[in-house]
């Protein structure tokens, strides 16, 4: 028979990370059981979405601020199992309960951690997955583990980073027709086109730190953004592709979201910008290991930082290295298992 699986993440009107991640799991799901799973989202109707390849009901705003029309979504769809990611509401959790469905969770975030804690959620809640690599091995701490004591029919489970594996092939064809080749560029995907900072937006902040560099620069995704002379941007692309482009740059200039993970999973050498405070505590614990750089995100600082790392090939390489070291996991694999235990249940 097949299966039901409803996707709800978080989404605003130009995507964000959530969906993205959503994506990437639907898309692996896809890829390996076909049709036996009828895989549906329910989004910002706004966010850009690929309708060519899944159904999906369009929202006023972001899940968390359309409860009726998500709890609407669940009961006409009614999955076997709906995941949610970073967006928890107990109008859609008991919308899924009274349709039958199981219920999982996804969170990266401290603050969306604490909605899968929550102990009214303890007979509604299937499963919890965080997202937690900056811990790099330490426990938990204290309200957490006392959540998961209070939440005793939640199963809880703890993953590093999930992308698709890098196609290489597919990017190295991109860089050719652009007449670059692995090592022969940097890398600009700064996201978040929601922040301000240093009074510009996060791709006008490092358009103008960059400016005219030693080697041409690759600007993901960047909008209406004027960009300097040597700078290309480059559209939206499957996460496979991005993957082989942030493998093969000589620098990532990011910020400090699910990017920056799944760069320093593949060892690739970055220079994280905190877009906000949540980012700044996760690039410190990447930083305290000495596997990536980091500057505040001002015009100054991150033009001398990106400028230090360009003159010292030889600190790259060794940044590299501390990278491989942190021995962070893509678990795409992993939580593709998980979904599909939950589906069967």
């Amino acid at each position: 028979m097949q299966r039901r699986l409803l996707f709800i993440p978080v989404s605003g009107g130009r995507g964000g990370g959530e969906l993205q991640r959503s994506l990437i799991l639907a898309r692996t799901l896809r890829a390996q059981a076909g049709d036996a799973v009828d895989i549906r989202f329910v989004v910002h109707r706004q966010a850009p979405f690929p309708h060519e390849e899944f159904q999906a009901t369009p929202l006023p705003g972001s899940p968390t601020r359309s409860e009726a029309e998500v709890a609407a979504a669940i009961t006409g769809f009614a999955p076997h199992l709906c995941l949610f990611d970073s967006s928890l509401r107990m109008t859609a959790l008991h919308a899924a309960r009274d349709a039958g469905s199981r219920t999982a969770y996804l969170s990266a975030r401290p603050n969306s951690r604490w909605r899968g804690l929550d102990p009214r959620k303890r007979h509604l809640l299937d499963a919890h997955w965080l997202l937690a690599p900056d811990r790099l091995g330490a426990p938990p701490p204290w309200p957490e583990r006392l959540g998961r004591l209070l939440l005793r029919d939640t199963r809880f489970r703890y993953f590093d980073a999930v992308f698709e594996p890098p196609d290489d092939a597919e990017a190295g064809r991109l860089l050719a027709t652009h007449g670059l080749a692995a090592g022969g560029y940097d890398l600009v995907c700064p996201g978040g086109p929601g922040y301000v900072v240093d009074g510009m937006a996060p791709m006008a902040l490092m358009a103008a730190a960059g400016g005219a560099r030693d080697l041409p620069v690759l600007a993901v995704d960047p909008g209406e953004h004027a960009l300097p002379p040597g700078w290309t941007a480059l559209p939206r692309m499957p996460n496979r592709v991005l993957m082989g482009l942030v493998r093969g740059a000589r620098l990532n200039v990011i910020n400090g979201g699910g990017l920056l993970v799944q760069a320093l999973s593949l060892g690739a050498p970055c220079l994280a910008v905190p877009m906000q405070e949540e980012q700044a505590q996760r690039i410190a614990a990447f930083a305290a290991r000495n596997a990536v750089l980091t500057c505040a995100a001002q015009r100054d600082a991150v033009a001398a930082a990106w400028q230090d790392a360009s003159n010292d090939p030889v600190a790259l390489d060794a940044l590299r290295e501390r990278a491989r070291a942190l021995g962070l996991r893509n678990d795409l694999q992993a939580m593709i298992d998980e979904l599909r235990t939950l589906l069967d249940a």
